[in-house]
């Protein structure tokens, strides 16, 4: 599959997802929803690499398309001030979102998936209340917590439907895509997310008094040599796909900054 139909069918993905969560007052209010191109991407990697594909499994995409939109707007709710217009419609926004992808979920006949995906949902809950804790961790903790928030629901759709060899690469690529995000974030806004206040408290932080920039630099490049090695070394990746992945690679791309959390 070549560039211009791999972009065509994330945009596919994307369109439906959007319909699927249409709402004129909240889209008046919040906007249109977040949904991420990197997440379709890695989401849809089997079936652009040529694996088979059903409706079914194009059902499902769009439904974990729907959980990182519900999950997302969640996370834009202000932890000072969750008492103006603009954030309770914010918060209604997650309702709505989740409700949505709960009813699409009902309508797949697959009991098993359908309690698979609903759990992976609490895992994600759970990790992301932990970025509150203040508990000192090993950086290695915090790293697994951020593979389950970017990851849980991608890991279980390919699990579900034997996809398993793209499970390490997929988790490599969205964990490099938050952390550089967010040192991209701190170096142009100085302004620390959760994520990076969590770093600060983990134990290689607190230890070695180095920056969560600086923490975050080693990370994003240590990362990048991995994934990089685990395409360049895939026995079942096909040679355009290798080279798409990594020119979509934050170190190898023209980024823009754009507003989330979490």
């Amino acid at each position: 599959m070549n560039a211009a139909n791999i972009d065509n069918k994330i945009q596919e993905l994307q369109t439906n997802i959007l319909m699927q969560l249409h709402h004129r007052t909240l889209l008046k209010y919040t906007g249109q929803p977040i949904v991420e191109n990197e997440t379709l991407f890695y989401l849809l990697l089997p079936f652009l690499n040529g694996e088979k594909w059903t409706n079914e499994q194009d059902e499902v995409a769009t439904t974990i398309g729907m959980i990182y939109t519900a999950l997302h707007a969640h996370d834009q709710i202000d932890e000072v001030d969750a008492t103006s217009k603009g954030q309770q419609l914010t918060v209604l926004a997650g309702d709505f979102y989740s409700g949505m992808y709960y009813q699409m979920l009902s309508k797949i006949p697959n009991i098993a998936l359908i309690r698979l995906l609903s759990g992976g949902v609490v895992d994600i809950s759970e990790k992301k209340t932990a970025v509150y804790e203040p508990t000192i961790r090993p950086i290695a903790d915090w790293l697994h917590t951020l593979t389950v928030i970017e990851s849980k629901s991608i890991e279980q759709f390919m699990k579900h439907y034997h996809f398993d060899q793209y499970i390490p690469l997929m988790q490599q690529a969205l964990v490099l895509n938050r952390l550089a995000y967010e040192l991209r974030n701190l170096q142009q806004t100085h302004m620390q997310t959760r994520i990076v206040a969590a770093i600060e408290k983990s134990e290689q932080f607190t230890s070695t008094k180095r920056s969560a920039e600086r923490i975050l630099e080693d990370l994003v490049s240590e990362l990048s040599s991995t994934l990089i090695r685990s395409i360049s070394t895939s026995p079942f990746l096909q040679d355009e796909v290798k080279t798409l992945i990594i020119s979509r690679m934050p170190t190898h791309t023209c980024e823009q900054l754009t507003t989330r959390e979490g």
